[in-house]
């Protein structure tokens, strides 16, 4: 079963906190919300990881669940428009297993900076492995690592996760990206190997350029 940044976390915290919007300031005309059209397409997948032909996607109103620096509680993330996005290949290969978007407008740009900045803290004070369960009796061993990605957007940060259970292995890079008010954050979870930095990061340019 798929482990997204919401399970895996859960692993180390519990949910928390919810994030809500800032008051509209007044006068300030209403931005349209963020739609499908926003989040990356099969083709942007399909052009940087070719083994994704056939893929299934889904697109939901999820929240995004953040790390909250090292504590024991994750961040529910909502600010005043999300969307998420999720595509895997028809068949499980050694390499892309699924890559979940999630796109979050915040009213302030404050907002959106400290939410990248949640997942830079990751890198720089919570690496480490972590023996945890997975919920049904497993012993899991998460091995949390830094990723410092070159600058995407207006502001960017990631973070890197291995989660060991029952024999196997699945390798999670994530990489958020801010433009101005936005936030993508990507999550692509590779089978046995670590994915590729170079593909994470071009897939984080391409959607910078569509919020822009």
């Amino acid at each position: 079963m798929r482990r997204t940044l919401a399970v895996t976390l859960a692993a180390v915290v519990s949910v928390g906190v919810l994030v809500a919007p800032s008051p509209v300031t007044a006068g300030a005309a209403p931005e349209d919300p963020l739609t499908r059209t926003h989040l990356l397409t099969s083709d942007d997948y399909v052009g940087v990881y070719p083994d994704m032909r056939d893929l299934s996607r889904s697109v939901l109103r999820s929240p995004l669940f953040a790390p909250r620096g090292c504590d024991d509680r994750a961040l529910v993330v909502r600010g005043s428009s999300r969307i998420q996005g999720s595509v895997s290949p028809g068949v499980r290969r050694r390499s892309v297993a699924l890559i979940d978007q999630n796109l979050v407008r915040f009213e302030s740009r404050r907002e959106a900076r400290a939410l990248v900045r949640r997942y830079r803290l990751f890198s720089e004070e919570c690496v480490g492995d972590v023996r945890t369960d997975d919920g049904e009796g497993g012993r899991v061993l998460l091995k949390n690592r830094a990723w410092f990605p070159p600058r995407v957007g207006d502001q960017s940060a990631g973070m890197l996760i291995g989660w060991f259970s029952r024999g196997s292995v699945d390798w999670r890079r994530v990489l958020a990206v801010r433009v101005g008010r936005t936030v993508s954050v990507l999550d692509v979870d590779f089978t046995d190997d670590r994915p590729p930095k170079a593909g994470v990061v071009t897939l984080g340019e391409l959607a910078a350029d569509r919020l822009r």
